[in-house]
């Protein structure tokens, strides 16, 4: 049986045990603000792991963007990250795999870090193969812009205000110094 039909019929078979249950685990945090000890931030850019299925079409299970995250642009992937290894080496700490499926898939609350080391990383330009790329069963990340900009980037609006008062203030006494 190949990876991806065998993710299809495992999806499946869990919303039915999930629906006869009456509770899914996956939608706990469904559209809720990801743990922020579960973002990584690489080239300037917040990342999640979403979860172990391709972000869109028929996969097992859909990635719900919230949050201000999307899918990544291939210059995205190219400045944050340099390798799969390096991947897998951002979203793994103490062991631990850094996995926010919860927050943003519809079926499945975990990641599958073994499919993510061998190549299965949905959109990427880091996957070896066109295959691995758009697989159905892919695991799928997603970025955001930073949301803070860093100390002194970008003015406050009152030292706008302070520097603008100043100005008007040299213009006055310019204009009282040439009469």
């Amino acid at each position: 049986m190949n990876k991806t039909l065998f993710k299809l019929l495992g999806a499946s078979l869990f919303a039915v045990a999930t629906t006869m249950a009456g509770t899914a685990s996956a939608k706990t945090m469904l559209g809720q603000a990801p743990d922020p000890s579960l973002i990584v931030k690489a080239g300037g850019f917040e990342w999640v792991y979403a979860g172990p299925c391709a972000g869109t079409g028929n996969t097992c299970g859909a990635v719900v963007l919230h949050h201000d995250f999307a899918f990544a642009s291939e210059e995205q992937w190219n400045a944050s990250f340099t390798s799969l290894e390096a991947l897998r080496t951002a979203f793994t700490s103490n062991g631990q795999t850094l996995c926010a499926s919860t927050y943003f898939n519809t079926v499945y609350d975990h990641c599958d870090l073994g499919d993510m080391t061998a190549g299965y990383v949905w959109h990427s330009p880091l996957a070896p193969s066109e295959s691995h790329r758009n697989d159905a069963a892919s695991e799928t990340f997603l970025v955001r812009v930073t949301q803070t900009p860093p100390p002194g980037d970008v003015p406050e609006p009152a030292s706008l205000a302070l520097l603008g008062l100043g100005m008007a203030g040299i213009a006055a006494a310019r204009r009282k110094q040439s009469r």
